[in-house]
């Protein structure tokens, strides 16, 4: 690869970055995708020649559209080691980037101890730049730490503090992750109506700002405390909504989430083998993208195995948990949209 084009490519990962999270998200996601052979080889040819500041904006830029697409792997190891290639060690706002994308993979990976190090530098960073905006996301970031460690009190600390930081210093956006982070801890503690508020408040945002993604993962939260509450009917609508939402953003992240709570749905309506199809399909999902369930979803999925187990024998649920293990992505969003 000449360093034209691989300088080229550098520029479309960069410019791409603002439109995934707009509304013509979908566009640029495609876009990336099919150009994702040659951003691999672009950001190769600058780590190759010790170009780390250009390595480190490519991993840094295209974090999120790997996540999603389900590159997690490729794009942790990307920032790996981007982060310590020679002309990437400039504390700047291109390096808190990649820290906090190094931060939210590292914690879904279970590797706390380094999401801990990674969204500190991350904060430092942001702090000593006057960034509220990074400085949001790293606070953000050690509270999900705090919600894997079960300390919903420091959750709601660190929530607070990155919430008043966003409305008082940072872009309206901003205030997407704390209120995220609040509905989390108030879903562990238990107080769903709580929990609810945050949630709603969030999807109005988001919707205002035309950020679908955040829109879907909090229609899937709602559809999940509605499960957690007995009301099937209303979670099917509201999951179902989520699930075609990540399906037309091809959101690999997102969407084995959706597909445990319909799963649940499926449970409900007394159909433990659609459920054991859909629980396999997304525990199938989750290992191949290589990231972990979040430490408020991980006990309900344990929890609906448990019922599914209690529910079928031995042999039914093996038969169906091998079918749900070799559905195609295609495959387990249809089933979950047609056949309930």
């Amino acid at each position: 690869m000449s360093s034209e084009r691989a300088e080229t490519l550098r520029r479309l990962a960069v410019e791409s970055e603002p439109h995934l999270s707009s509304s013509d998200s979908t566009i640029w996601m495609e876009k990336l995708e099919a150009s994702y052979g040659d951003l691999r080889e672009a950001f190769l040819w600058f780590l190759d020649h010790s170009k780390g500041a250009e390595a480190l904006e490519m991993a840094a830029s295209l974090s999120f559209f790997q996540e999603e697409r389900g590159y997690s792997d490729e794009s942790r190891s990307w920032l790996a080691k981007a982060l310590v290639c020679p002309g990437a060690e400039t504390r700047n706002v291109v390096r808190a980037n990649a820290l906090y994308g190094a931060g939210i993979l590292a914690f879904r990976n279970l590797d706390e101890g380094r999401a801990d190090v990674y969204f500190r530098e991350c904060l430092d960073i942001a702090n000593n730049l006057g960034d509220s905006s990074f400085i949001v996301r790293a606070t953000s970031g050690l509270s999900r730490l705090a919600l894997r460690r079960g300390d919903t009190k420091e959750v709601r600390r660190l929530s607070e503090r990155a919430l008043k930081e966003a409305q008082d210093h940072g872009e309206k956006g901003d205030s997407a992750n704390p209120l995220h982070m609040l509905a989390a801890a108030a879903r562990v503690e238990g107080d769903l109506d709580r929990a609810r508020v945050f949630y709603r408040r969030n999807i109005a945002l988001n919707q205002e700002l035309g950020r679908s993604y955040w829109v879907a993962a909090e229609l899937e939260n709602l559809g999940a405390l509605e499960v957690l509450e007995g009301n099937i009917e209303a979670a099917l609508l509201l999951l179902q909504e989520s699930l075609k939402s990540a399906y037309e953003r091809r959101d690999k992240y997102l969407t084995p989430y959706v597909l445990v709570w319909i799963g649940r749905v499926a449970l409900s309506h007394g159909d433990p083998r659609l459920a054991t199809r859909l629980f396999s399909a997304a525990k199938a999902q989750f290992e191949e993208t290589g990231l972990a369930m979040d430490p408020d979803e991980a006990p309900e999925f344990d929890k609906g195995l448990k019922m599914i187990h209690s529910s079928l024998d031995g042999k039914s649920f093996s038969d169906d948990w091998a079918k749900g293990k070799a559905l195609s992505y295609d495959d387990s969003v249809r089933i979950a949209l047609e056949q309930m």
